[in-house]
């Protein structure tokens, strides 16, 4: 009779084991469609049988997870991340500049165009009228791409406080998994740890690894440390005393540091590459044009006379320094008040002479742009081109990266997606066997019955 009872409890192991494949290939099956799911297997250790029974243990569900791979996916998503935040950045601001009508090079010619009608009827009120009417165009050009271009820093400053606390929260949610996971062997706290850990890479990028306690360490590319097993920092953004944009910075406790300057990847990476580098780039390019146009235009404008005989004028303000040039770059007003202050004659000829508007437009092929290697003309081109070339070359690193990541997700599915019909398989397949346990037992519990009457 023990030997019976051996194997009742044979049975009842091997009906429990099957019964909790059934319970894991409907699980993997009915999360299909969640994000981030990895698909389980059910763990079934064989027995001892010493001498004759053995039977089956289920030891729990088991993710199917690599790790390897997690981490090159992690990696795809802080390019991802950069590129696709960037991307549409730089495609506004060309939008911006690049299709504004007329064009910053548009607005340079037709200065050149009012100078030489100038030069033909140098004594026309209108004419002169016209010509200065181009020069403060020039000059509101200039000042609308210094506005477009601290608008585009602002709004990439604005954006970094939203992704700032952003990413704090997915830190605090990937060490709060690390504690969860530490105490509870659920596979599905695993999965939400790499939906976090993916979600804090697209943020900021870094690198995250696995430590043998179980622990996911997140680190940016500098070293510094954002999560170190269940203790999170915050990643906090304060204005700079300096120039009153935001810096980044990570703050653990009493201890901060500042992390802008390397911070490269993920969306705060693309943000401050727009800030920092995209727009303040150009803005230094265009502020200097418009130092170049006011100091150039304005040497040879003072050199000659208006309609009065009278000699040293500016034809635009002056302007303090290169810095904040553009924003601030205007016709004289004096002269915008009265045409006849335009200098288009050389100093002590009569009414009539044009050798002030001839000087003024042989400067149309002179270098005096960009230190003297370019002229005005070909400088704002060049401002122009620069910004629709970043723009396709982040739409370019947006195609790659998003295949790239595409690929990478793959591969993660083909190991740990879940397919319908293997599940449905499995289903079938640990339903067979439940049925034969049951079989089995029924048989048992016969001769159990059998014996028992006999006796």
């Amino acid at each position: 009779m023990s030997d019976l009872l051996s194997l009742l409890r044979l049975g009842a192991g091997g009906l429990a084991a099957q019964h909790r494949g059934v319970a894991v290939a409907a699980n993997n099956a009915a999360n299909v469609n969640s994000a981030g799911y990895s698909r389980q297997r059910v763990d079934l250790r064989a027995e001892l049988a010493a001498p004759l029974v053995g039977g089956v243990r289920a030891n729990g569900a088991q993710r199917y997870a690599d790790e390897l791979l997690a981490t090159r996916q992690r990696a795809g998503q802080a390019a991802l991340g950069f590129s696709r935040n960037l991307a549409p950045a730089l495609e506004d601001l060309e939008a911006r500049l690049v299709t504004a009508s007329p064009p910053l090079d548009g607005l340079v010619a037709g200065l050149w165009q009012a100078l030489e009608h100038a030069s033909a009827r140098p004594t026309d009120p209108l004419v002169r009228a016209a010509a200065i009417g181009a020069a403060r165009e020039l000059a509101t050009g200039l000042n609308r791409h210094a506005v477009e271009l601290g608008q585009a820093r602002a709004d990439a400053d604005a954006r970094l406080r939203e992704g700032g606390a952003a990413a704090t929260a997915a830190i605090h949610e990937v060490a709060a998994l690390n504690a969860a996971v530490q105490t509870s062997g659920d596979p599905v706290l695993r999965d939400r740890r790499d939906v976090a850990a993916g979600r804090l890479a697209e943020l900021v990028g870094g690198t995250g690894r696995l430590d043998p306690d179980g622990h996911l360490r997140w680190t940016l590319d500098d070293g510094t440390v954002l999560v170190d097993g269940t203790r999170g920092a915050t990643l906090a953004t304060t204005p700079d005393p300096a120039t009153g944009l935001l810096r980044v910075e990570v703050v653990d406790g009493s201890a901060r540091r500042d992390v802008t300057a390397g911070l490269r990847q993920g969306q705060l990476g693309a943000d401050l590459q727009l800030r920092d580098v995209d727009a303040a780039g150009l803005l230094a390019r265009v502020d200097q044009l418009a130092h170049d146009v006011a100091t150039g235009l304005n040497a040879v404008h003072a050199a000659h006379a208006g309609l009065d005989g009278v000699a040293g004028r500016p034809l635009f303000t002056a302007p303090a320094a290169v810095t904040g040039a553009a924003a601030g770059l205007a016709v004289d007003p004096a002269l915008a008040a009265d045409p006849e202050r335009l200098a288009l004659a050389r100093v002590g000829s009569g009414p009539g002479d044009n050798q002030g508007a001839l000087a003024l437009l042989a400067m149309r092929d002179q270098a005096i742009a960009s230190g003297g290697t370019q002229t005005l003309g070909a400088a704002a081109i060049d401002i122009l081109g620069e910004v629709g070339r970043r723009a396709s070359e982040a739409r370019g690193a947006h195609t790659r990266d998003a295949a790239i990541a595409e690929h990478v997700a793959g591969l993660r599915d083909s190991l740990a997606g879940v397919d319908l019909d293997e599940e449905l398989a499995s289903l079938v397949h640990f339903q067979h066997a439940a049925e034969a346990m049951t079989r089995f037992l029924s048989a048992i519990d016969a001769m159990l019955g059998d014996l028992l009457h006999r006796l």
